[in-house]
């Protein structure tokens, strides 16, 4: 099981980094990545669609455990941040994650690819990321 756990931590971060990443290029190549909207747009669609991916394998799986985040992060050793990885959180996040894809690709065909849209496509990543973060740790199953 510790594998599927380990893959666990890339379900926020693969789309965190993808955005980071983008952003990065904008910063460095401002012109050039403005006129690259559907590269950029494919990108942070796939980033999500692989978040997806990992939370419906974990989900079909029916893996549920605890990630505690001090053991791995040294950043963290004073607080006690947990990944709750349940069958409800898992729900969630690919529904989630289902919508932002939707709204991605509803702003890739309704809004018009000028100056701004590729940053746009960074926030949509970076708030798409922070949710999923949030959505891990807070533990759904309890609520219910």
């Amino acid at each position: 099981m510790g594998n599927f756990i380990n893959s666990t931590i890339l379900i926020p971060l693969v789309p965190l980094v993808t955005a980071l990443f983008v952003f990065i290029l904008l910063v460095s190549f401002n012109r050039t990545l403005n006129r690259l909207t559907k590269p950029v747009t494919a990108l942070i669609a796939l980033s999500l669609l692989s978040s997806t991916f990992i939370s419906s394998f974990d989900y079909f799986k029916k893996i549920e455990e605890e990630l505690v985040l001090s053991e791995f992060l040294k950043f963290f050793e004073e607080t006690n941040l947990v990944i709750h990885l349940n069958l409800v959180n898992e729900k969630i996040i690919i529904f989630f994650s289902l919508i932002m894809i939707l709204i991605i690709g509803l702003s890739f065909y309704k809004l018009p690819r000028k100056k701004g849209y590729v940053s746009l496509m960074i926030s949509l990543g970076l708030i798409s990321s922070s949710l999923i973060i949030s959505i891990l740790l807070i533990d759904f199953s309890a609520l219910i």
